[in-house]
């Protein structure tokens, strides 16, 4: 016979539409995500910031971003945050404008409560219906590729081809 200790109380969680005050908590967030996963090395990139921070003013009036925080004590911690660009298609006769969401980027911390994922990406469909987005369009990477299907995304034709043009920005030949 096993006993069970007391239930592990869960931390309070809210999710919210980012402003532009959230840049440098969303960078935090990123820095340690991506160091979490080991795919650089504790402060790297050194000018990774200031490089957010520029993208984060110029992109932000055409992205949607949520995050999630935990209740840390008397604030907030940011464990979490999802990003939906908004793309406004060209018309064309007999077919007008359309609008549709393309979610680039889902962050969780592993210290993140279970659901986090989850949450951010409803707090999307939400705002994209409310928007009256015609869709969210995502290209998930193969760890993600079940919770988007578990979420109702299907698959939607092939996979999209890339052709470099050498911008020589990072992941450009140039």
């Amino acid at each position: 016979m096993t006993t069970e200790g007391p239930p592990t109380e869960q931390p309070e969680v809210r999710v919210r539409r980012a402003g532009a005050p959230d840049g440098d908590a969303v960078a935090a967030l990123r820095r340690a995500w991506v160091e979490q996963r080991g795919r650089v090395a504790p402060g790297a990139d050194p000018g990774f910031e200031r490089g957010f921070a520029t993208w984060w003013r110029a992109e932000l009036s055409h992205h949607a971003v949520w995050v999630a925080e935990v209740r840390s004590g008397s604030g907030w911690g940011v464990v979490g945050s999802l990003d939906v660009a908004e793309v406004a298609a060209m018309p064309a006769p007999g077919r007008p404008g359309e609008r549709w969401g393309y979610v680039g980027s889902l962050v969780a911390l592993g210290a993140a409560p279970r659901g986090v994922p989850r949450r951010l990406l409803g707090a999307a469909v939400t705002h994209a219906r409310e928007r009256g987005l015609v869709r969210l369009v995502l290209r998930p990477s193969p760890a993600g590729a079940a919770f988007y299907r578990a979420a109702g995304f299907t698959p939607a034709g092939d996979d999209i081809v890339v052709l470099p043009t050498a911008g020589g920005g990072p992941g450009g030949t140039g």
